[in-house]
């Protein structure tokens, strides 16, 4: 079975968003200090399985966001569009940092924490985690802020584009706005603060899927009338 060219956007921008949906849910909650968060980081079993699931649904996504892009070529949305994919692909490369970080130092230093016995090596884990997080996390927030900041352009482009529904659009420009005031008002260590990624991921996976039904509307066989397909 073959997928039509013009379902691949489509099936990014939903699959990307949904990993995404996935491995958020399966996150465990990382609360207190170095130490305790790097003990509950070596007790998750799916620790990688789920920052590997985050790393690999981004690409899907951007792929996905080209496919808004493309409708929009040639439209009074075009520019707005074009911005939103390249902040998009600035926030996806920021928050790629922190996940690829959690995915491989965080792992490595809470199995040395874990396993050592008590003393400088175990302290040392948790100076090393210490010193570095707050580095990833500032990535984190600034991610969220594109991420915020690409929707409303993604928005404002399909408002005047006028190629997807106008609520794809008006909604698009208000999940980026509260994007943009969750990163902005609240520290990066704060659950307030990767709220900020909510909206945006749930406006793109809707948009996969307006754009799924309107690729599987274009290539429906269309009726014939006296043996001659109509128009």
């Amino acid at each position: 079975m073959t997928v039509s060219r013009s379902l691949v956007f489509p099936l990014c921008l939903v699959a990307g968003p949904l990993l995404v949906i996935v491995a958020g849910t399966l996150h465990p909650d990382l609360a207190g200090d170095g130490a305790a968060q790097l003990t509950t980081i070596a007790q998750c079993r799916a620790w990688s399985a789920i920052h590997w699931t985050f790393l690999f649904s981004f690409p899907l996504a951007l792929t996905g966001l080209v496919g808004v892009a493309r409708i929009h070529a040639g439209s009074s949305g075009e520019n707005a569009v074009r911005a939103g994919l390249i902040t998009a692909t600035f926030a996806y490369t920021a928050w790629m940092v922190i996940v690829a970080f959690m995915a491989g130092s965080g792992w490595a230093l809470a199995q040395v924490f874990t396993q050592a016995d008590p003393g400088m090596t175990a302290t040392r884990a948790v100076f090393v985690y210490d010193m570095i997080h707050p580095f990833a996390l500032a990535t984190q927030r600034v991610a969220g802020f594109a991420l915020g900041l690409s929707t409303c352009l993604f928005g404002w482009g399909v408002v005047d584009g006028k190629a997807l529904p106008h609520w794809v659009g008006t909604s698009g420009m208000g999940a980026g706005a509260v994007a943009m005031a969750f990163a902005l008002g609240f520290p990066e260590n704060t659950k307030a603060d990767q709220a900020a990624f909510v909206l945006p991921v749930l406006w793109q996976m809707v948009t996969g899927a307006v754009l799924l039904a309107r690729a599987n509307a274009h290539d429906a066989p269309r009726p014939t009338v006296g043996g001659v397909r109509a128009a």
